[in-house]
């Protein structure tokens, strides 16, 4: 079945689905059937026209749903191709465009002197490039006497260290052998008032 002649299976059946939707009474509808508007609806027989409508209404939409599912499946089949992996364009593919909208100039068959421009000529100068062993050998200079700064400042700034620690150690052993001292002094007081006191 083709695409065309869904398409044209799906506009009929929507026009009818609204059509038939529009037809079918509300729900408050069956409450004036007890004045006499019912006799309206003996077309359809004993029971009115809903279940008829309902029925209806329910195929159309069965037909809706399934012939939009088959119309999206062929146009993913049609516009799509599985080698390449390209989308069709379809019409829009097919056309030939050229690259560019300036026409190409050929030469004359005769005329084979090159022709002179108005734009100068550049005069180039020769740039005397050092050869490559000779920067390599500049780096190397460069990154040996850098590293040689580098350890002095480091081995200065350990001795300077150094220096400090052991100086502020002297410090703290005379600092901790003035106060045992004086706590030993202390203790050598308390001991000999606490003699005292016994003896008296």
């Amino acid at each position: 079945m083709s695409v065309n002649l869904l398409l044209i299976l799906f506009v009929l059946i929507v026009v009818a689905m609204i059509a038939f939707i529009l037809v079918q009474k509300g729900a408050g509808a069956t409450a004036g059937s007890a004045f006499g508007s019912g006799a309206s609806s003996t077309v359809f027989g004993a029971k009115g026209s809903g279940n008829f409508l309902t029925k209806t209404t329910m195929i159309l939409a069965f037909l809706f749903f399934a012939i939009s599912l088959l119309m999206a499946v062929n146009a993913s089949k049609e516009f799509t191709t599985a080698d390449k992996g390209e989308v069709d364009l379809g019409v829009i593919g097919k056309l030939e465009t050229n690259t560019s909208d300036v026409p190409s100039l050929t030469p004359a068959a005769g005329d084979s002197t090159p022709q002179e421009s108005d734009v100068p000529a550049v005069e180039t100068q020769a740039i005397d490039v050092p050869p490559v062993e000779k920067a390599k050998n500049a780096i190397k200079e460069a990154s040996s006497e850098k590293a040689s700064e580098l350890k002095d400042a480091t081995v200065q700034k350990a001795t300077d260290v150094k220096d400090a620690a052991v100086q502020k150690a002297s410090e703290l052993k005379d600092s901790a052998l003035e106060k045992a001292g004086e706590v030993k002094q202390e203790v050598i007081k308390k001991a000999e008032e606490a003699k005292d006191s016994i003896d008296g």
